[in-house]
This record gives structure tokens, sequence and C-alpha cells, in this order.
């Protein structure tokens, strides 16, 4: 057990080390620097209370009031990470309150109940004259929810993210989160772990305690790897998508309609609006540049970044990116199919129509067309192949005639 928190010390400490060097650091880098740093400290309060440091000691019961205070301050780095902006004052006065209660309560007990009563912790709950303190036990509980509740916060910030990028670019590579799903993804495999093994150590304690502490360090280090590591490299990704990081663009279907009943967009502006968008994408082409976004198409139109949204939505059916990348699809398959550009590699033809890598390529040939480029351009010229012996079968046909 102290290996694996001297382990995640040494990674933190390098990670932060690497964080602090960092030049043009983000916003959400700092927010990141002070999130290292907590998990340096608390993970040495951890230390020396494995090595029994702090045994008997009321002063232990402080340290794990840190449990309540990670997840804050893991979500102030999510939330800067995904909107570019801080936490309304309200939302971090909550977010905080549990800790602070922690410590206010910690203070109380210390200061008038610990020395004058018989007090005792066992399995992790305690007893003060022989009876379960009740504000402990719900301390208790906190500490077993509160991962849960950070762990759905956290999956709605990536899901609102997600919308508002497609609402707003026809490229998101540079603006990529994903590595946040894999992150995600371990925070999810910790709790499903870890909430069922908590839940039975209160009160049972023993082997099921020390599997907890094991299961719950080795998750700590992961995390903090895969978080330094993958946010160590992370670039700006709001320098081009205003729109995203204000949260501008909806993201809910809800919100949605209930702003474009606001909008002002009548239905005849709206169909309006839809034709000569269709005719400035047909003649135009603006599709053609690879870092295209809602606010320079809404320029060519001279209209709203929210009207072309919300006609986008209502009379196309599709997202900014989906409206845009279908264009770039349908370009490439026009190349695949004029033998001037027979000489092209498939990459060649897709960053000639607007994609920016292949692995965007790919990814919105097949969401389009159910086919991956390769096979969609094999497919299509077998299908030539096979149009002159049919026409010269139709000749023959009609001389014999």
């Amino acid at each position: 057990m102290p290996l694996l928190i001297v382990s995640g010390m040494a990674i933190a400490v390098f990670l932060l080390s690497l964080m602090l060097s960092k030049k043009n650091k983000l916003a959400a880098d700092k927010f990141l620097i002070g999130y290292l740093i907590f998990f340096v400290v608390s993970q040495g309060y951890f230390y020396l209370e494995s090595t029994g440091a702090f045994s008997d000691r009321p002063w232990m019961l402080l340290g794990r009031g840190s449990f309540l205070l990670a997840g804050p301050l893991f979500f102030y780095y999510m939330h800067v990470l995904t909107t570019s902006k801080r936490l309304p004052l309200t939302i971090t006065v909550l977010t905080l309150l549990p800790f602070t209660a922690y410590v206010l309560t910690f203070l109380y007990y210390n200061a008038f109940v610990f020395y004058q009563n018989e007090t005792e912790i066992i399995h992790g709950v305690m007893y003060i004259n022989g009876a379960v303190s009740v504000p402990w036990a719900i301390f208790v509980v906190l500490f077993l929810v509160t991962d849960p509740f950070y762990l759905l916060w956290f999956y709605m910030l990536l899901r609102d993210y997600k919308k508002r990028t497609s609402q707003a670019l026809s490229n998101t590579e540079r603006v990529n989160l994903d590595w946040l799903n894999k992150v995600f993804g371990l925070w999810l495999v910790i709790d499903l772990v870890l909430l069922p093994v908590g839940i039975f150590t209160v009160g049972h304690g023993g082997t099921w305690q020390v599997l907890q502490s094991v299961l719950l360090q080795a998750g700590y280090v992961a995390f903090i790897f895969m978080l330094g590591y993958y946010g160590f490299r992370q670039t700006a990704v709001f320098s081009d998508a205003p729109d995203v990081a204000s949260g501008k663009l909806d993201t809910t279907d809800e919100s949605a309609d209930a702003a474009y009943a606001r909008s002002g967009l009548d239905q005849q502006q709206a169909t309006d609006h839809h034709t000569r968008l269709l005719v400035l994408m047909r003649e135009r082409k603006p599709y053609l540049d690879g870092e295209l976004s809602a606010r320079a198409l809404a320029d060519q139109l001279h209209i709203s970044v929210n009207h072309l949204s919300q006609v986008l939505n209502q009379l196309q059916k599709q997202n900014f990116f989906d409206f845009v990348n279908t264009y770039r699809v349908d370009e490439v398959k026009a190349k695949m199919a004029d033998p001037a550009f027979s000489h092209f590699t498939l990459l060649a033809m897709a960053l000639e129509s607007g994609f920016n890598s292949k692995t965007a390529f790919n990814a919105a040939f097949k969401k389009f067309t159910g086919l991956t480029p390769s096979r969609y351009h094999s497919v299509l010229k077998n299908a030539k192949k096979e149009q002159p012996s049919q026409q010269s079968g139709s000749d023959v046909t009609a001389r014999t005639l």
C-alpha cells in the first residue's frame, strides 16, 4: 500500500513539474496545477496515515475530508477545459459546502466532544459513548456518493461540449477532447468496483477494508497519470470557436426550441435563409475550407450564427458538423467518379474536398455512406468496368435484331 501511494505521488510531482514548466499556460492548465498540488498533499497525508503516524489521534479525521474536496477541484478543471469559463460563484460555494461542513464539524467535535467523551472508530463508523454518531454517519454516506455525483456531472459536461462543437465547427480535431472519454471510462470502472466494496466495508472492515484501500490507490495512480499526461498535451480548444466556449449555441432540444421561439426568425425568413444557404453551398463551395465554422458561414450569409443554427436544425434536420461534412463527402464521391482525378489518392481527394486529415475523412465517409472510402472506390471502379461490356452486349443484340 505505501508503495502505491509513493508511486502516485512521484507521478503527480513529475507531471506537476511539467505543467509548471509549460509555456503559454491555458486557464485550464492553472486549475490542473492546483488539482495536482492537492493530489500530492492528500497523498502525503494518506502515506503518513498508512505508516501509523496518526494512530489514535483525532486530527487524522481532518485529512479524510479530502475525499469531499477531490471531486469539486477536478470538476473545476473539467468545466474550464470544456467551456473556457469559470464556474459561477454560487455553484462554487455549493460544491465546497460539504467539505466546509466537514471541517467545521471536525473542529467542533475536536473542541467539545472527542476529549470529553469515549470515542472510537470501528470499521469506518464513529461511536461516541457506545452510540453511532449521526453527523459522522452522514459524512460516510457523502464519501460514498460524492464520486458518482461528480462522475454524472462530468458526463453531462462532455455531452454538452460535443453538442456545442457539432453546432459550431465542421472540423473538430483541433478541439477534440476524446481523451476525456478515456478518463471518464477509467473513473466509471473505479466507481463500479469501489462503490459496492465501499458499501460492504462500512461496518465490516478486515480484508474488505484493505482491498478497498489497495483498489482505490491503484485507481488513483492510473487516474492521475492519464489526467496529467493528456492534460499537459492539451492545446487551446476555443481560440477559433467562441460560440462553443460561450455556450451561445444551444445544446439541448428543449433549450433550442425555447431559444428559437424567441429568435424573431419567422417561417418565411427561415425558408429564405435555407434557400440562400443551399445556393451558397452549391455555387461557392465554402465547405472546401477545412476550418469552416458556423460563424464564418453565417457571416457569408449575412445572418446571425443562431439563425443559421435554427435553419439547420429545423429545416435541414442536421447540425452544422454533419451538414458541412455531407457536402465534403459528396465532393469526394464526385472526384472518385471523375477521370480527371484518377491519378489522385483517396487522401488527396479528401484534402481537396475540405477534410483536414485521413481520420476525419474516414469517419465522415463511413458515417454518411455506410462504406469505407476504399470500399466505395472499389465498388465504383468495378461498376465502371462492367459498363463497357454491358454496352457492347447491347450493341451486339441491336445488330442481330
